[in-house]
């Protein structure tokens, strides 16, 4: 994402900070805490940073900082506040995912090696304590905090283990949050997006289906199979909840956890097909 100047902001200026928000999923949470105008201006905190699209450009700024390392991540916040204010209004923690290589551990009989085990918790876990770490002491009364968490972590997968306990301290890590920062008057919550075709799918899809060209196959067949409205999650979908939890529609919301899963988490089968 391009790096935008601005002029330093007023403090009255209602600004968020999205990790991980360059493409797919945060993407998708930026353009709707814009559009819902929970907001005024979001910035960007992602290790590959590209160009937001032009409808939403002149409001979106971004920094470049790897969101597992302490260092960066003071910098990165300390630069966002002398530009955009003083006091985040919204943070979102939604950084994570892994790399194709961590997934391809997975799939293989046995056990993840620990080298994998810590990337996939440190990316998608730890990430979420710094970066909150360094930004909720900066936020006022009526702030809100938003974490991206998955529906793995809310029931065993085995093929994803690493991944799913990670998103799964970020559930716990999330109620505790909220107890923490209650009385203070910060609100936190989560959400668990189902299956949506980021990048984690398109990697996780190459491997289950054994190369790229089937990727597609693989995760409509897992929707069809798994989903009981029958349809994938989108980017919208998942932007759309986040910016409600972190408006002021949801000012005595906190410590929960929404899944955007079409029934996912039901548990069965899509209704009457098996």
């Amino acid at each position: 994402m391009a790096r935008t100047q601005f002029a330093p902001e007023k403090s009255s200026v209602k600004y968020a900070i999205v990790t991980g928000g360059a493409r797919g999923l945060g993407l998708g949470i930026v353009n709707a805490l814009l559009e819902e105008k929970v907001v005024e201006r979001v910035a960007v905190i992602d290790r590959d940073l590209a160009a937001p699209p032009a409808a939403i450009a002149a409001q979106v700024q971004g920094f470049a900082a790897d969101v597992t390392d302490e260092k960066q991540v003071h910098g990165a916040v300390e630069e966002i506040v002398s530009r955009l204010g003083a006091h985040p209004d919204v943070l979102c923690n939604n950084a994570g995912g892994g790399d194709r290589a961590w997934f391809e551990t997975g799939n293989q009989p046995g056990w993840d090696s620990v080298e994998t085990w810590r990337r996939f918790v440190d990316l998608n876990l730890n990430s979420v304590y710094l970066v909150s770490r360094e930004v909720a002491p900066r936020m006022k009364s009526g702030a809100a905090i938003c974490n991206t968490s998955s529906v793995a972590g809310l029931q065993a997968s085995p093929m994803l283990a690493a991944y799913a306990a990670a998103k799964a301290g970020v559930i716990s890590y999330s109620k505790t949050l909220a107890l923490q920062l209650g009385p203070a008057g910060i609100r936190v919550n989560a959400v668990a997006p189902g299956l949506i075709y980021t990048k984690v799918w398109q990697d996780l899809g190459a491997v289950l289906g054994g190369g790229d060209a089937n990727a597609r196959m693989v995760f409509d067949s897992v929707v069809g199979q798994l989903v009981p409205l029958g349809r994938e999650q989108t980017a919208e979908d998942i932007g759309r909840a986040v910016a409600w939890l972190c408006s002021d529609k949801a000012l005595n919301v906190t410590g929960q956890v929404i899944a955007v899963d079409g029934g996912i988490l039901l548990g069965q089968s899509r209704l009457g097909e098996g």
